[in-house]
């Protein structure tokens, strides 16, 4: 019974999503904001996750969970202790502070593999996210004055998806 309902309500979720677009309320959609009222609690506050974390508390009865959802703590964020991650990275064979715990984890488990190829993906940053559109390398720039757009507004997926096809 308790997956049926957990079902219907992230069914009924994810179809309201439509409505969002006539929403008041911008910042969440519709199903969304039906869940924050179903579960008694304030539209937008709360992450779909959390909503229906929520309302299983409150259907189970778990008053230590339900006040661990309602009071955030499960929103705390631990960062990384900068000594413990030089560590890592020393284990890593790379310089502390240039990479992510993961991708130490991933060098680490690549290297111990001897998985060549992951290693030099990490290491040449080829996993690093593409720059901000508002750093124009030239080949942003070429691809803008094509379409006529300024590029700094773009980013490169966005110059790539304005084109012209050929005919």
């Amino acid at each position: 019974m308790r997956n049926i309902i957990l079902t219907s309500t992230l069914v009924l979720a994810a179809l309201s999503g439509a409505a969002s677009a006539s929403s008041l309320q911008p910042r969440y959609n519709a199903g969304d904001a039906q869940l924050a009222l179903t579960a008694g609690v304030q539209p937008g506050e709360y992450s779909r996750a959390e909503l229906i974390n929520i309302l299983d508390a409150q259907r189970e009865n778990d008053a230590t969970r339900l006040n661990f959802y309602l009071s955030g703590a499960n929103r705390t964020t631990n960062a990384a202790d900068p000594a413990a991650v030089a560590q890592i990275a020393a284990s890593a064979g790379v310089q502390g502070g240039d990479y992510s715990v993961a991708e130490l984890q991933r060098l680490i488990d690549a290297r111990s593999e001897g998985d060549a190829a992951t290693v030099d993906f990490i290491v040449n940053r080829a996993g690093k996210a593409a720059n901000a559109a508002e750093v124009v390398t030239p080949g942003e720039a070429q691809l803008a004055a094509v379409i006529g757009v300024d590029p700094a507004q773009y980013t490169l997926a966005q110059l790539i998806a304005l084109q012209p096809e050929n005919d």
